[in-house]
Formats: structure tokens, C-alpha cells, sequence
């Protein structure tokens, strides 16, 4: 009877070795596990981030361009605006002359 006893301690002893290492085992995989799932969720983000940095660095650009197109657009407009302006003017000049010739036309006419 006492050898059963001695046996089923024996046999106690060396189950709870197996579940102490099984369990140190899970535990490291575990930890594994975790690590390796925070690592990747880092990256994730940190990626995100960076092509939302990416994105928005871009559309600076797109925004620095469309300011420069603008600016040069409305002097374009100014100059045209100004030629216009000469044309006018002359185009009244000439208009003036016209009415004077015409009239000194008829007067040498008539």
C-alpha cells in the first residue's frame, strides 16, 4: 500500500511536471503570438500613416501647382485685359478719323 502511494505520488509529480512545461511552453507560444499580432498591427498602422502622409504630401503639391497655374492664368487675363484695352482705344481713334474724313470728304465734294 505504500508503494501505491509512493507510485501514485511518483506518477502525481510527473503530471505536473508535463502540465508545467506544457503550460511554460503555451505560455511562451502565447506570448509569441501576441508579440508577433502587436508587431503586425504596428506596422499596419504605421503604414497607413504613412500612405495617408503620402496622400497628403501629394495633394500639397497638387494645391502648390494649381496655385502657380492661377496666379499666372489671372496675369495672362491682366495682359489680355490691357491689349484689349489698346484696341479699344485705337479702334475709337480710328473711328474719330474716319467720321472727320468723311466729312471732309463730302465738304470737298460738295
Amino acid at each position: 500500500m505504500l508503494l501505491e502511494v509512493i507510485e501514485v505520488a511518483g506518477n502525481a509529480t510527473w503530471i505536473t511536471a508535463v502540465i508545467t512545461a506544457l503550460t511554460l511552453l503555451g505560455s511562451a507560444g502565447a506570448w509569441q503570438f501576441y508579440n508577433n499580432r502587436l508587431k503586425m498591427k504596428y506596422e499596419a498602422k504605421k503604414e497607413e500613416k504613412g500612405e495617408q502622409t503620402l496622400y497628403r504630401d501629394d495633394l500639397r503639391e497638387r494645391v502648390i501647382v494649381l496655385e502657380q497655374k492661377l496666379e499666372e492664368a489671372q496675369r495672362e487675363k491682366d495682359k489680355h485685359a490691357e491689349e484689349l484695352l489698346n484696341v479699344m482705344t485705337k479702334l475709337a481713334e480710328y473711328k474719330v478719323r474716319i467720321e472727320f474724313l468723311e466729312r471732309e470728304n463730302d465738304r470737298l465734294k460738295g
